[in-house]
């Protein structure tokens, strides 16, 4: 049996671009273990593995269009990097942004994801930063609150954008100002998803799945688990989730949980879907969905 590249690593996080294409961010436990900052990124492309590196600790990343087509991830540091055909840029995302904040910031950069074709950044102690320019951050979180600590973003279009974070907040940008939204929760939400069917999609620990959008949210009644949900995707007409157990797709009111056949994968966390096909990524696993098929990429 072949070795896999990854053997001994642990993935982070993975991105699909097509069925033939992907990418792996995954570390190495002995330098982890020994806080030494770095990430092994790997370009899946139809079934060949391309090895890369870099010197912080990536952990999120996301597709983008403008300022031009690029891969862009980032660490809890705010260091990021632009990957685009046209080359590759590293820089820090507190040095390249504007205007500058009332008290200097230091780090808690969460995730990052794409909105209408370019990226944000969001983090702890109310943190959003829209990429507008090739090192050039904007800073859009003037009137969120330092104690509202975020964990994921995303958004319709650049007037309509949700943030999620800790005991159960969410914020609704309409691309001038935030707004508080209140929701039927006070859980720790980890993901949010707009979806194709116009609804905003949110989970969190314990099970928790809510769907609404602005004032009016429903707790969605599901019994298939407690664990908590770390990411949530929409993938072929359908709302999809993941905890670290195993991945569920929604019917109705009831998360089903995926048969993956006979090669179950031992870790999930992520999902990540483009141009027919989605990824669930654990750390030790990556699985791709055609729609029909599960099929093991690492």
């Amino acid at each position: 049996m072949k070795t896999s590249p990854l053997s001994g690593l642990v993935i982070r996080t993975a991105i699909v671009r097509r069925p033939d294409l992907g990418f792996i961010y995954a570390c190495d436990p002995k330098l982890e273990a020994e806080e030494v900052p770095h990430t092994i990124i790997f370009k899946w492309k139809a079934g060949t593995f391309i090895k890369g590196d870099c010197e912080y600790d990536a952990h999120t990343v996301c597709a983008i269009e403008k300022p031009e087509p690029s891969l862009v991830d980032a660490s809890g540091p705010g260091f990021y990097t632009i990957n685009a055909r046209s080359g590759k840029i590293t820089s820090d995302i507190f040095q390249d942004s504007q205007p500058p904040p009332k008290k200097r910031r230091i780090g808690g950069i969460r995730s990052v994801a794409e909105i209408q074709g370019k990226a944000y950044a969001v983090g702890l102690r109310g943190m959003v930063y829209r990429l507008d320019k090739v090192r050039l951050w904007q800073r859009i979180d003037e009137g969120l609150p330092e104690t509202f600590n975020i964990q994921a973003s995303h958004g319709f279009q650049s007037s309509d954008i949700y943030a999620v974070g800790r005991f159960g907040q969410l914020w609704q940008y309409n691309g001038e100002a935030w707004r508080h939204r209140e929701l039927p929760t006070n859980v720790n939400l980890t993901s949010v998803k707009c979806a194709e069917d116009g609804n905003v999609y949110v989970a969190g620990h314990a099970g928790v799945l809510l769907r609404g959008r602005l004032d009016k949210w429903d707790v969605i009644d599901h019994k298939a688990t407690n664990d908590d949900i770390w990411d949530v995707e929409w993938f072929d007409g359908k709302l999809f989730v993941s905890t670290f157990k195993n991945v569920y797709r929604l019917n109705g009111k009831d998360l089903e949980p995926i048969n993956f056949g006979t090669d179950k994968p031992k870790s999930c966390y992520q999902l990540s879907a483009a141009n027919g096909v989605m990824w669930s990524n654990g750390e030790f696993d990556v699985m791709s969905f055609d729609g029909r098929t599960w099929t093991r990429v690492v």
